[in-house]
Parts: structure tokens; C-alpha cells; sequence
């Protein structure tokens, strides 16, 4: 009887998790007014998802835009590496050896990542030397490693990553291809994403539904010990838990999270912009969206 319990509140937070913003409640609406204000004359495109967990959006606002998903979409190759772990074919503790030479996922040309553009300068001084998998999926989350996640994403296979988003039923999430793989760019093989999309899927992870209870607290985890902080935290208390992974590349500034209150819940945001033409105004105004979010949802009784 409990299993058969615990399916059926799961199902029911899905289909809520599933709602449109048509469903919110009346102080939700105000808080997507407040957004929307807030975003409004800006340069630049914004896409807002924000939601209580379990709970449908409050805020939807562009949220099925598709934009440049820029570092975000590792959180895509985590959870293909997570999916490999419960199968056998990865393990944790496996090494794969350093290398900075990739095969393109169209024709037979080969790239290598440009050390500048990236993150981590470590593990380039590791080139030839093995690395557990373990240690390249957390520098690839928390320091946002590029090499770090093509050496996961050539491990693991652009396909199966696909077919983990797939299989997840993650809409609102295109995985295309490794990071810098120009030649797949130009055939129009792009990582994209919308704010939905991310939302979704870490209502799912909060929930326990990307691949197992444990494996989605173990990616939460290493989510919460992310080094990049400089548009949805500052908007929170000092202190206050997030778990979340950004992305940027020219233009873009993006953030996804998992947020935790002191009182126990948790809701989820998730910040995509586009063609910003000054990226620190951009993320000043995420920071202003994220305390928006944060005291409309610690305190629902002054909206509405």
C-alpha cells in the first residue's frame, strides 16, 4: 500500500508540475506582473520559469522560448552519466585520460577547445593524465569545465544523451551536440533549451524522478556546490541553499535552480536571456527578478 501511495503522489505532482500558468493562483498572477515590469523596456530577451515545487508556474513568462542553452545543458550529460551508473556501463571511480582533440559529430573533421573560453584551467594541466569520472562530472557542474564535459559527452555518446532527455520525457530540451563542435553548428546543431523545459526537469530532479531517488540527490549535491553565484543567489538571503547550474556565452546569461527556505519547501527558478547587448545590466536585472521570486514566495500573503 505505501508504494502503491507514493506512485499516486507522484503522479498527481507530476500532472501539477504539468499545469499552465492559466492554473496559478491569484497572487502568482501579480508576481508575473511584477516580472513582467521588471523586465519590461530592457535590451535584451528574457524567459522566466518560476514555481513552488510540485507546484505549476507562477511564472511563465516566454518560458517556451528555445534559447542558446550555453552551460546549462550539462546538466544533461550528468544526468545521462547518472543513468550510465545505474546500467553498469560507467561507474564513478572509471578514469578516462585528459585530451583536448575531438571528433566532430558531422563529417570526419576533429576541434579542440580553446583554453581561453573555458573555465577550469586545471584540468588542461591534466591533459595525458587519467581523471575519474566522478571528478570531471563535478568540475564540469561546479566549475562549469567545457573540457570536462566533451571527455563525459565523447564517453558517454551524443546519442544516448539524447535519448536520456527522451526517454525523461524533458520537452522543451534539444541536446545537439559537444561543446565548440563548430561544424555541427553551422548544420544548424545547436544546444538549445526553454525555461520550461529546465523547469520540468528539476521539478523532476527535486522529486526524485531523474533516474532514482538517489542518484537525483547525488546530482542535487554537487548542483549545490556550484563556484559561479552572480545572478540567482545574489537575490537571496545570505546564506539561503541553491542548487543551480548557469551558462553564458555572448549575450547569455542564464541560471537554473533548485531553492531551499528555512521553513522546508523548496521552488524552483529558472533564468534564460538572449541577445543582451550589456551582459552585467542583464544580470542585474536577474538579480532583481530572483528576490522578486524569492519574497513573493517566502511571504504569498502580501501578493494578491
Amino acid at each position: 500500500m505505501f508504494r502503491v501511495g507514493a506512485v499516486l503522489r507522484r503522479g498527481v505532482a507530476t500532472l501539477m508540475i504539468m499545469g499552465t500558468c492559466v492554473m496559478t493562483q491569484a497572487h502568482g498572477a501579480t508576481l508575473s506582473d511584477d516580472i513582467a515590469k521588471t523586465i519590461q523596456g530592457q535590451p535584451g530577451h528574457f524567459a522566466v520559469y518560476a514555481a513552488m515545487s510540485g507546484q505549476p508556474p507562477q511564472v511563465c513568462l516566454n518560458c517556451d522560448d528555445f534559447i542558446d542553452a550555453a552551460s546549462t545543458m550539462k546538466l544533461f550529460v550528468m544526468d545521462a552519466a547518472y543513468d550510465s551508473f545505474t546500467k553498469g556501463t560507467l561507474h564513478p571511480q572509471d578514469m578516462i585520460v585528459v585530451h583536448n582533440r575531438f571528433h566532430s559529430l558531422v563529417g570526419t573533421g576533429s576541434f579542440a577547445l580553446d583554453q581561453k573560453e573555458d573555465s577550469y584551467d586545471p584540468l588542461y594541466a591534466a591533459i595525458g593524465r587519467p581523471v575519474a569520472v566522478s571528478e570531471l562530472l563535478r568540475v564540469m557542474i561546479q566549475y562549469s569545465s567545457n573540457l570536462a564535459t566533451n571527455l563525459m559527452i565523447e564517453r558517454i555518446g551524443v546519442p544516448y544523451v539524447r535519448a536520456i532527455v527522451a526517454a525523461q520525457h524533458l520537452d522543451g530540451i534539444r541536446f545537439g551536440r559537444m561543446i565548440e563542435d563548430y561544424d555541427a553548428n553551422s548544420q544548424g546543431i545547436h544546444n538549445q533549451v526553454s525555461a520550461r523545459g529546465l523547469g520540468l526537469f528539476l521539478q523532476k530532479l527535486d522529486h526524485g524522478d531523474i533516474v532514482g531517488p538517489a542518484q537525483s540527490q547525488a546530482m542535487i549535491d554537487i548542483m549545490k556546490g556550484q563556484k559561479f553565484n552572480d545572478m540567482i543567489p545574489p537575490g537571496l538571503p545570505p546564506g539561503t541553499p541553491v542548487a543551480h547550474k548557469t551558462g553564458w556565452v555572448d549575450g547569455v546569461r542564464n541560471d537554473a535552480g533548485i531553492v531551499f527556505l528555512p521553513d522546508g519547501r523548496h521552488y524552483i527558478l529558472v533564468m534564460l536571456t538572449k541577445s543582451l547587448p550589456d551582459e552585467a545590466a542583464g544580470i542585474r536585472v536577474l538579480n532583481t527578478i530572483s528576490r522578486q521570486v524569492h519574497d513573493s514566495f517566502v511571504h504569498p500573503s502580501r501578493n494578491g
